[in-house]
């Protein structure tokens, strides 16, 4: 037996590799790359298409009939503006200063007001909306609705009133605006223009009664305050006229200052006095110590007595100069002239003589004056002063209470202001809300908007299916793909098998380039190399469960090595439910059963069939307990005895769920190979079969995947073994 083994028929070369091989090099080429994550969703998507498709078809029909079936409804819309503030017709400020508050917070809140109950409970009785019996039972007839509508109390009318109109209402505020859309959706287009119209006016109607209520709270409040600290301040005067008059405290009260006592009053009156005073007395003794020569010289000058004796004087002395140049000193006119003159010399000086004594006496007199009236004007101060110091020390009581007047009467004085500013605010009325435009009738429905269902029912439709698909790839394991066998299996895959009809599998196995023949060949080069020295002696091909293929594999298994030269045994092993002897026409009564009870030998149960260097023996007759037969050593021995006459002993056993009977044979040959029928057989219950054999030792070589519909899983476009010839192997293939 060569450790190498030839090339396959169809040209399959194989390459050496160290160790134990897992993969074909056909398989590795197919199936070794792990595919993408998207190419993985293409092939689910490929997969369950089928299923996709009802899921879509199925949203899109229920879409369709429930808009053909559907009420017809219709919707009205009335926008209106709501400011950040009311306009301010008088010019004082409102009770609520806007500025404290965020646009956002302001605008949620008229959002909220927008749907509260009150507002649909006003609309109702606005529109008397509890006493119509079509909106109230829009689905029963007239007479039905009126009996209903009777049998049902005022409040239990208008809260179901309320309710639908409140659920009919929908508030859409407009982005980057203070304007508000209010929708309304009703069966009766006219019903549904009035509402949203009712609900905009009814909204602009609470918001000035809540401007009103706020403002007659605040008057009322500011009303009681009022009252309070009226009685409190007149209280205060009260304590602050009682202290005064028992401590005979005076006060004058000054347009242009504050109350000031009468003592601080005349002190500051004399003070005045007695600066006038010191100032007199200050240029009196001035004039009479530093200045009575001058005083007298003016007064000199000013005396109508002396001027004219010195006019005198002046006109003689001319008339003296002109005689003495005319006629000289000697002329007796000059003479006389000059006697005049000595005479009213003398009487000049006389007379300032008498002035000047005059002007000395009066200046000291002044002067005496002055100081007398200094030094009365000084006691009358000094005795102010201490009467006014006396008079603070018994004020400060009153300045206390007095303080605590005027803070009363100032607290009063603001709240009487507020109080006025708040009654005008009140009754101004004006509204930072305004309608920028009334709903019109509907001439149309808004919904079933059937377009829009559909594509809806689109949407979910892909949601629904791609959920299903998830779903369905996480929980079914049924489908176990060639990339993951490793990962779900935990064994190598030898190679795949297409799905066909089950009356062309013979056909397909008989042309020897069909996909068929082409994927055990395949299967074949992985079992070569599954060691170093080739395919095993004895070889043992089981599954899970019956009719997945175990016998046709087998079969071909067993074909493709007597193609390649050597000489194979292949033994139906299933005696439970045999079918070799059924496919090839050969005598059930001499087989395996018969030798391992020892009635026949090797050579009495090996029959020829067509197939060069093929051999085949049958179950033999049905044994009560085929498991006791194998439980022995007598199989053991008869693979030792088949293995010295043949190459190959390829053994078709039976499945290995629920039966002993896979186990003991895969324990006494030197291979296993697993077949697993895609899309039927789970893969816990592969795993399972998989652990049995190993919990006897068992080598198992790897598993065959039969039936695999390449297409039909998605696992990749245009994949299968539809291989190309050219036409002259296309003429010899078919």
């Amino acid at each position: 037996m060569n450790d190498l083994p030839p090339a396959l028929p169809g040209g399959h070369l194989p390459v050496p590799v160290d160790g134990v091989h897992r993969i074909s090099p056909i398989e590795r080429e197919r199936y070794g790359r792990e595919p993408s994550l998207l190419a993985h969703y293409w092939s689910l998507v490929k997969r369950d298409r089928w299923i996709i498709a009802a899921i879509i078809i199925a949203c899109l029909a229920i879409a369709l009939i429930h808009g053909l079936l559907a009420e017809r409804m219709y919707t009205a819309s009335t926008r209106i503006q709501i400011d950040r503030e009311s306009a301010r017709i008088t010019g004082l400020e409102g009770l609520e200063q806007s500025s404290d508050i965020y646009n956002f917070e302001f605008y949620q809140t008229q959002l909220e007001l927008l749907e509260s109950r009150t507002l649909s409970e006003n609309v109702a009785r606005e529109l008397q909306l509890a006493d119509d019996a079509a909106f109230l039972f829009p689905d029963l007839a007239s007479d039905e609705a009126a009996e209903e509508l009777a049998a049902m109390d005022r409040d239990e009318r208008l809260y179901q009133a309320t309710e639908i109109v409140r659920g009919g209402t929908a508030i859409d505020p407009v982005p980057g605006s203070s304007v508000f859309a209010i929708r309304h959706v009703s069966s009766d287009p006219k019903r549904a223009a009035s509402i949203a119209n009712a609900t905009a006016d009814q909204f602009i109607q609470t918001s000035l009664q809540r401007r009103f209520e706020a403002t007659a709270h605040a008057r009322e409040f500011l009303q009681d305050r009022l009252q309070t600290t009226r009685e409190r301040l007149e209280e205060s005067e009260r304590e602050a006229n009682a202290y005064a008059r028992r401590e005979g405290l005076i006060s004058l009260s000054g347009r242009d200052g504050p109350d000031r006592a009468l003592v601080s009053n005349d002190l500051e009156q004399l003070s005045a006095r007695l600066a006038a005073a010191r100032a007199a007395r200050i240029d009196a003794e001035a004039d009479f110590r530093n200045n009575r020569d001058g005083a007298a010289a003016s007064n000199n000058l000013t005396n109508m007595t002396v001027n004219q004796l010195r006019q005198q004087r002046g006109t003689l002395m001319a008339e003296l100069g002109k005689l003495e140049n005319s006629f000289g000193p000697d002329y007796p006119r000059v003479r006389d002239l000059r006697a005049q003159l000595t005479v009213l010399g003398e009487q000049i000086a006389a007379e300032e003589g008498r002035i000047g004594t005059n002007v000395s006496r009066s200046l000291g007199a002044e002067y005496r004056a002055a100081v007398a009236a200094e030094g009365q004007l000084q006691a009358q101060v000094d005795r102010l002063k201490r009467q006014l110091l006396d008079e603070n020390d018994r004020s400060v009581g009153y300045q206390i209470l007095q303080r605590d007047v005027d803070t009363n009467r100032a607290l009063y004085d603001a709240l009487l202001q507020r109080f006025k500013e708040v009654g005008i605010a009140g009754g101004v009325g004006a509204n930072n809300v305004t309608i920028v435009d009334r709903a019109l009738v509907p001439r149309g429905p808004s919904s079933p908007n059937i377009p829009m269902n559909m594509l809806l029912a689109l949407m979910v439709g892909l949601v629904a299916s791609a959920g299903t698909v998830l779903v369905r790839e996480q929980m079914d394991d049924t489908v176990v793909l060639p990339s993951e066998f490793d990962n779900k299996l935990g064994a190598p895959l030898l190679g795949t098998t297409p799905r066909l009809a089950k009356a062309a599998v013979s056909g397909e196995l008989d042309r020897e380039k069909s996909a068929l023949t082409e994927a055990y060949y395949s299967t074949l080069t992985s079992i070569q190399y599954s060691s170093s020295k080739g395919a095993p002696p004895s070889l043992l091909v089981t599954s899970t469960q019956s009719n997945e293929g175990k016998s046709t594999t087998a079969f071909a298994l067993a074909r493709d090595l007597a193609n390649v030269g050597k000489t194979v045994l292949l033994v139906d092993a299933d005696m439970r439910n045999p079918s070799l002897h059924k496919v090839h026409g050969l005598d059930l009564a001499n087989g395996l059963s018969d030798i391992l009870t020892g009635n026949a030998s090797l050579n009495e149960t090996v029959h020829a069939s067509e197939h060069a260097n093929l051999s085949m023996m049958t179950a033999g007759t049905s044994p009560p307990s085929p498991a006791e037969l194998l439980s022995g050593d007598d199989f053991r021995t008869l693979l030792a005895q088949a293995t010295k006459q043949f190459d190959h002993v390829v053994v078709d056993g039976p499945p290995v769920l629920g039966l002993a009977d896979a186990p003991l044979l895969a324990r006494s040959v030197d291979g296993t190979v697993f077949v697993l029928e895609h899309g039927r057989t789970r893969a816990t219950q592969a795993r399972l079969a998989m652990n049995r054999l190993e919990s006897v030792h068992a080598r198992i070589l790897g598993a065959v995947l039969t039936k695999f519909d390449a297409k039909g899983a998605g696992y990749a476009d245009g994949y299968g073994y539809d291989y190309r010839y050219d036409k002259g192997d296309a003429a010899d293939a078919g």
